[in-house]
């Protein structure tokens, strides 16, 4: 009976000179080239023996970036490279928005903060909670101008804007004064305890936006990222409670 010996090449380079490099954190092999100086994986082993909607709840229940590579055991790149092909077959958030409020529904607005790299680089959380459905109705992420304001209200359904609404007493507010259906008040009055308990729901599920947190994100492309796929989560829970 013959045997056939296959010999290693460099996938770089072609160089039979190559040595073992270590393990990578699925327990593949890599190789690293003496000729070309690359470390490669040379046969990679079955597919991953978990999910990417394992890694999906892993991020909506408070576990930082590092977290998620130290349980599942990989990298950084494929936590990326996921996260990455996730918002491209992401729908567009308005489909996940009831389209008609009820007449006895009520808007809620408020703004959370967190912050992208450094705690000086602060990113206001804006969002508009529908008081029945306890949905989010539209969001935005920017600084805490009014500026960033006009754009919550330019991704708000019109018919949404019909009802009546209530906010804090914080200036950029002041704009929907006009709309005749709105009212600027105080948190004792508990007209925004709606909007506030989802704010200490997120803090509880998501470590982006404890205060004093070290799970922040570094790059404002994934503080995005994550804060949409949370949102569209709980809307998606808050519907399906509904139907």
């Amino acid at each position: 009976m013959l045997s056939t010996t296959n010999i290693e090449k460099c996938p770089h380079c072609a160089s039979e000179n190559i040595v073992k490099d270590g393990f990578t954190k699925g327990r593949n092999q890599r190789v690293l080239c003496k000729e070309c100086n690359k470390s490669r994986v040379l046969h990679k082993k079955n597919a991953l023996p978990f999910s990417f909607e394992q890694i999906k709840r892993a991020f909506l229940e408070r576990l930082s970036l590092c977290g998620v590579c130290r349980i599942f055991l990989i990298s950084y790149y494929q936590v990326y490279k996921m996260l990455n092909l996730s918002f491209m077959v992401m729908p567009k958030f308005k489909t996940w928005v009831l389209a008609k409020p009820a007449s006895d529904d009520v808007l809620e607005f408020d703004e959370l903060c967190g912050f992208c790299g450094k705690k000086k680089h602060k990113q206001w959380l804006w969002a508009a909670l529908s008081r029945n459905t306890r949905q989010i109705v539209a969001y935005v992420i920017g600084d805490r101008s009014e500026k960033t304001f006009r754009r919550l209200i330019r991704k708000i359904p019109i018919e949404w804007l019909k009802i009546q609404s209530y906010s804090d007493a914080w200036k950029s507010y002041s704009l929907l004064l006009s709309k005749g259906n709105h009212n600027m008040i105080g948190k004792e009055t508990g007209q925004t305890n709606h909007i506030e308990r989802y704010w200490a729901t997120r803090r509880a599920r998501m470590s982006r936006y404890v205060r004093k947190s070290l799970s922040f994100s570094r790059k404002l492309r994934y503080h995005h990222l994550v804060t949409k796929l949370f949102i569209m989560d709980y809307n998606l829970q808050c519907l399906s409670t509904l139907f």
